[in-house]
């Protein structure tokens, strides 16, 4: 095949655009499931109860079911008394139905039983109703629980449950098929006691189904496909027959000369981006083949985490009607100058810490292939591309990767890379995992750059 260079680069902001316009009423249908098991998921319709919570009038305490009239004038200097051996006052427990004919409840505290047990003494009155759980006071049969969309909590598979619902129509999850492909793939479980010389380790399609089970999807992956136009095709035509929601392919995404994914996507339907003008993440394929989202998702894991958040998480979200929360954000004053290429929206992984009255931000290295820059992360810098990058000083806005409660407690360290430090954050978590030690490898230079 010949090889593709990108026809028109997109911005971030047009890419999306184009993409979710094209899916805007994609929806992927309801299904029933058991109550039990529907947390987390998403209402395909409004829910009814069928049954009143509580079914009966009960009580609300422990104590004795009366007629509120028969204890009207009670005091301390007019005490009454109450028969239990004819019924008058009848002794229940919290959640029990009331008798016939009782309409309160004395609370056990406030008795003081006589003449072995037959009658009670009381020095107050209750009011009707007093202590008492009416028929419907929680919830009212045919009342509506949740309307259509409503993301199901924990606690909301207990109000289905207590209002009869044994069974919940909720959208269906998205089918998520990924095709990882490439020849220097090897499964790691397929490796001796070393990696060979031109292999790669297979690892981002377990980091990529991760994302797409994080948004709510049923994800397949694939065996790895080699770098074969013809091998690529039949898997496509394949996964396509059995019926995904969206197909991510894995590298081949670039212009190389054994990059297929884009004309194969054109060859076989029609490619709305090719080419995004963010970093990492600029080889990023979107486009649709028999009414399927396809998305050519590039090889250098950070890439393909960078493409995956910003255009396949909101997709699947959109097709299950939820709506992405809004990410936590702090200002922070940067650590060093940060210098970035013009004409590209740039995302920079970093570390964030209190130091004094301010947060401090200190980015680490650079390189669409290193993953532990996320690992270590605890925030993202997201630089327009109409700057060319940040000084040092600045106060910019971090797009917080973990909650902020972490980031005020996170203790650090900027520097040369000594393995005492590792040792050190290790000790740290094991004594009390609330104070985590962040160390930024940047150098004895850079560390001492850090503290003008």
């Amino acid at each position: 095949m010949k090889r593709k260079i990108y026809l028109q680069m997109r911005s971030r902001a047009e890419a999306r655009q184009l993409f979710f316009d094209r899916f805007a009423d994609r929806s992927t249908g309801a299904e029933t499931v058991a109550a039990r098991s529907a947390c987390g998921r998403v209402t395909a319709g409004p829910v009814s109860a069928r049954f009143s919570s509580p079914s009966f009038h009960s009580a609300a305490m422990d104590g004795l079911a009366v007629r509120a009239e028969d204890t009207f004038g009670a005091s301390d200097e007019s005490p009454l008394t109450l028969r239990l051996d004819n019924g008058q006052a009848v002794p229940v427990n919290t959640g029990h139905p009331l008798p016939p004919d009782r309409n309160a409840v004395i609370m056990i505290e406030n008795v003081l039983l006589h003449e072995a047990n037959t009658c009670a003494v009381i020095r107050a009155p209750v009011y009707p109703w007093q202590h008492v759980r009416k028929v419907g006071e929680d919830i009212v049969a045919t009342e509506l629980l949740f309307p259509t969309g409503h993301l199901l909590r924990p606690a909301d598979i207990g109000a289905l449950l207590t209002g009869g619902c044994a069974t919940v129509s909720v959208r269906r999850r998205p089918r998520v098929t990924i095709i990882p492909t490439g020849n220097e793939l090897v499964q790691l479980d397929a490796l001796g006691d070393n990696v060979p010389a031109g292999r790669i380790i297979e690892s981002n399609s377990a980091v990529l189904a991760a994302l797409a089970e994080q948004a709510g999807a049923e994800v397949r992956v694939t065996l790895v496909v080699a770098d074969e136009a013809e091998a690529i095709r039949d898997r496509l035509r394949e996964e396509l027959a059995r019926g995904a929601d969206l197909v991510l392919v894995n590298a081949g995404s670039s212009a190389g000369s054994a990059d297929y994914t884009v004309q194969l996507v054109e060859e076989l339907g029609e490619v709305l981006v090719h080419g995004v003008t963010i970093m990492p993440g600029k080889p990023t394929i979107l486009g649709v083949i028999d009414q399927t989202p396809v998305v050519g998702v590039p090889g250098y894991p950070v890439s393909a985490i960078i493409a995956m958040e910003q255009f396949v998480v909101p997709l699947l979200a959109h097709m299950q009607g939820l709506d992405l929360p809004a990410v936590e954000t702090v200002p922070a004053l940067l650590a060093r100058d940060l210098p970035s290429p013009a004409g590209i929206e740039e995302f920079r992984r970093m570390i964030v810490g209190r130091i004094g009255d301010h947060h401090v931000a200190v980015p680490l290295k650079k390189g669409a292939g290193a993953i532990t820059t996320l690992t270590r992360a605890n925030g993202m810098l997201r630089i327009d591309a109409g700057f060319e990058g940040e000084r040092h000083g600045r106060e910019v806005q971090i797009d917080l990767l973990v909650p902020r409660s972490q980031v005020e407690r996170t203790i650090l360290c900027t520097g040369s890379h000594d393995l005492c430090l590792d040792v050190l954050n290790d000790f740290l978590c094991r004594r009390d995992p609330a104070w985590p030690l962040a160390s930024t490898h940047v150098g004895s230079l850079g560390g001492i750059m850090a503290l003008r």
